[in-house]
């Protein structure tokens, strides 16, 4: 069973972190030691602890009320089965920023993070060929008296190496009521399906179901159930074989977008032109303010008002990999 030494395992997410804004935001994990002897985190790779599909909550295409979410979100049974995952190595850091993907704020911050401290991989994992995929879990330590898991990440690797890590599971309870959920299905054919919630104001908003797919090199990518031309309300382009392909335009909340160093920018919304091969980004991707008009009633942005403004910055990407970014 291999051992990997905790500076590399840093290393490893901080490398990851530069990976992709397909991903979105860049961030990184940091980790200390307490004594003269390095400690390791240390990845189960006993093939009789690798979880039988499907996994998770199979039902959640068919959750669009609240009563039927908070059902499956305080559902005992199934948080039962996730915490049977077996979430007993834990990584010892100083300051986790972890990448996410749907502009969920972080509940981290100096203060925060002196107790924000439990983060566990899990026994049991996913076998993918020659991939291991495990289950990270972040708790919650600072809001209630007892912890519970706010966050699990997929983290898929081979031959102890970190390639690519999503987050699949989300229950971040905000002030006021406030709150967003993430659940999630594992099918057999190792697809990831994502059903993102959130209770606010509004009060409710169901948004829409997405997919990711396992790639041959270990990376997760959107998956499409139709091949051919695809629009929303936040991207376009074309679908081949399932995935991202050639030229796509995004218009989504940027959470790279440091808006006190760039305060010109109002929002962390950017416009974005992307290039795609096989679902991975390739090429220069360039980032322009999105200018868009919202709502007076209820704030929410005017989708058929966007359009580019001047550009922020652009990335270099090549098979997948970030290779530089340049502000302008």
């Amino acid at each position: 069973m291999p051992k990997i030494n905790i500076a590399c395992f840093t290393i490893l997410f901080f490398l990851f972190s530069c990976y992709s804004k397909a991903q979105t935001e860049n961030k990184a994990i940091s980790t200390e030691s307490h004594s003269t002897d390095k400690e390791s985190v240390l990845f189960n790779t006993n093939k009789s602890d690798c979880i039988i599909l499907p996994f998770g909550y199979p039902d959640i295409s068919k959750r669009i009320t609240v009563d039927a979410i908070l059902s499956a979100i305080q559902d005992e049974n199934k948080l039962k089965e996730i915490n049977a995952l077996q979430f007993e190595k834990q990584i010892k850091k100083d300051l986790v920023l972890l990448p996410e993907e749907y502009n969920v704020l972080l509940p981290f911050s100096t203060t925060v993070n002196e107790k924000y401290d439990q983060i566990k991989i899990a026994s049991d994992f996913l076998c993918y060929g020659d991939y291991s995929l495990y289950f990270m879990a972040v708790y919650n330590t600072v809001r209630y008296a007892e912890p519970f898991i706010e966050k699990i990440y997929l983290v898929s690797t081979k031959d102890g190496k970190l390639i690519d890590m999503k987050r699949i599971y989300l229950n971040h309870q905000g002030e006021m009521g406030f709150a967003n959920y993430t659940l999630f299905n594992i099918d057999k054919n190792y697809t990831i399906s994502l059903q993102d919630y959130e209770l606010s104001e509004s009060p409710f908003q169901l948004k829409p179901l997405q997919k990711y797919q396992i790639l041959p090199s270990g990376k997760f990518a959107r998956y499409y159930d139709n091949d051919g031309p695809y629009k929303d309300d936040e991207e376009q382009g074309l679908i081949k074989n399932h995935h991202k392909e050639g030229k796509w335009i995004e218009c989504k909340p940027n959470g790279s977008m440091d808006l006190q160093k760039y305060p010109q920018f109002t929002d962390p919304y950017t416009y974005l032109e992307a290039e795609y091969k096989n679902g991975l980004p390739v090429g220069t991707w360039k980032f322009y303010k999105l200018l868009q008009k919202y709502n007076e009633e209820t704030g929410a942005p005017l989708f058929n008002t966007r359009k580019k403004g001047p550009l922020i910055y652009t990335e270099m990407y090549r098979d997948g990999e970030l290779e530089k970014r340049e502000f302008h």
